[in-house]
């Protein structure tokens, strides 16, 4: 089991009405990797996203999880039993909660199914609270938060806000995440910061990762392969430098 990619996904394919926003895709994630996921606008890649984490159906085509045919589970089996889980490019936090408080109700949606397990009163649930807390400021820290973690998250940037969104989906203990564009609309200090990150937690944490990112630049630092669709379609696929070289994407995606 343990030589199989974290994430196989074979000739998916999605059609809305007569346009093929994906069409006969097949790509890996290795475990323990870090890939990219690049093209232009309108090229599919979040509905590629959407149909291999359960938000959509694909019309044909298989997803399989560590070996595991996930194809049609919903978005949230994947994300309790698959541990995959997504970002949207809409950043979503809980602002009127601090950061602290964000990351312990992230994590505890994922390991007990009701609000009261965790935060009702007694030992159990003070026990439960002491471990979810130790492990968000953990996450904090590493997110480089921890000056701002009892402030609420509403009052924070929105690249502060983006560093508690994804310290959030770390909480669960994923194998895999889905980043839909974590670098659009933050600045270089913040960029900086969400690289780190990502870094951390693929080397210390374990986490592979397939992104879906426009900054080559980020791209090409961080991401080991790089996955290029066009139209619905995959284009190409190689190291970052092989990429950024093929007149093929050059033409597609950087605009010659």
């Amino acid at each position: 089991m343990t030589g199989l990619p974290i994430l196989e996904i074979s000739n998916l394919t999605k059609s809305y009405g007569a346009v093929k926003a994906v069409d006969d895709v097949s790509i890996h994630v290795e475990r323990g990797e870090i890939a990219g996921l690049i093209g232009p606008n309108g090229s599919g890649k979040s509905t590629f996203f959407d149909c291999s984490t359960g938000l959509a159906k694909p019309d044909s085509g298989k997803v399989r999880l560590d070996g595991q045919d996930i194809t049609g589970w919903t978005l949230n089996r994947i994300a309790r039993e698959g541990r995959m889980l997504r970002s949207f490019q809409k950043t979503v936090v809980f602002k009127s909660l601090d950061v602290e408080e964000n990351l312990i109700i992230a994590g505890q949606m994922f390991s007990f199914p009701w609000l009261f397990s965790t935060f009702g009163i007694g030992k159990l649930s003070r026990s439960r609270v002491s471990g979810l807390r130790e492990r968000a400021q953990d996450l904090i820290r590493m997110a480089g938060l921890w000056d701002v973690r009892k402030q609420p998250a509403g009052n924070l940037s929105g690249g502060q806000q983006k560093l508690i969104q994804f310290a959030s989906m770390l909480m669960p203990e994923p194998k895999l995440i889905l980043l839909d564009e974590p670098m659009a609309g933050i600045n270089p200090k913040i960029i900086e910061r969400v690289v780190e990150t990502i870094l951390y937690a693929n080397k210390s944490l374990g986490v592979s990762f397939l992104i879906i990112e426009h900054n080559i630049d980020v791209v090409t630092s961080i991401c080991r392969r790089v996955i290029v669709l066009d139209q619905g379609r995959k284009l190409a696929e190689g190291l970052p430098q092989e990429i950024i070289n093929d007149q093929r994407v050059r033409e597609a995606y950087l605009g010659g």
